[in-house]
């Protein structure tokens, strides 16, 4: 059987074909995806070590999101994992070796979620929580996605990291190491966050000073043209 090209992460699933009635004839494909969540449990995991100098966030509760075949299913106020995220990852990143866009892309869509919720347990509001998620997200996978404002993806002089560029475990995402590595500096962004969630007032600031210097740079930038 054939399957159409949204469909091809599947390939190698296990998957159950049923026939259903109705004013149509209607084939429906079942896939095996149990063995899936071990992906995900990898990930938090990984995630863990992160946010170990922090404090620790526990084990992963699937209670905590909303599980779909694809980024698109919504679940209300819980974040979201989409099965093929953890197929892509379970293809391309496991063996450490061929790290391709898009599983790093998948990758990165996971741990947003999952950071969400690290920092909901971790204190911090639900607002603040989305941003933390997306935040940690964009710097150890160095993959800017979602929609959010720039400002949660802005790169703040974090102890000797000033001249690092994003990705702090791009070259090998599913490597302890280089999580544990990363754990002092993803504390530092906590803490930042603990700030912003103490005084609201200075997180307003910031954000303010931050797009004021872009776009005083934009203009530099014009001027010289």
């Amino acid at each position: 059987m054939t399957l159409p090209v949204e469909l091809a992460v599947l390939e190698g699933i296990p998957c159950r074909l049923h026939l259903r009635d109705g004013f149509a004839l209607e084939i429906v494909l079942e896939p095996d995806l149990r063995g899936v969540m071990s992906v995900f449990e990898k990930v938090w995991a990984l995630l863990r070590i992160g946010l170990e100098e922090v404090e620790e966030i526990g084990d992963f509760a699937e209670a905590d999101f909303g599980f779909g075949l694809f980024r698109s299913a919504k679940f209300g106020s819980l974040p979201s994992l989409a099965y093929a995220d953890a197929l892509l990852v379970r293809r391309d990143l496991e063996d450490g070796v061929h790290v391709t866009p898009q599983a790093l892309e998948a990758f990165a869509y996971l741990l947003e979620s999952m950071a969400v919720v690290a920092g909901n347990r971790l204190g911090l509001t639900s607002e603040r929580a989305a941003t933390f998620g997306n935040r940690v997200a964009y710097l150890v996978s160095g993959e800017a996605i979602g929609g959010r404002d720039p400002f949660a993806r802005a790169v703040f002089p974090i102890g000797g990291l000033e001249s690092r560029e994003p990705g702090w475990c791009r070259g090998k995402p599913l490597d302890a190491e280089d999580w544990r590595r990363a754990s002092p500096h993803l504390a530092e962004v906590y803490e930042q966050f603990r700030a912003w969630e103490r005084d609201p007032t200075l997180f307003a600031k910031e954000r303010q000073h931050w797009y004021r210097a872009r776009q005083f740079e934009s203009q530099l930038r014009t001027a010289d043209a």
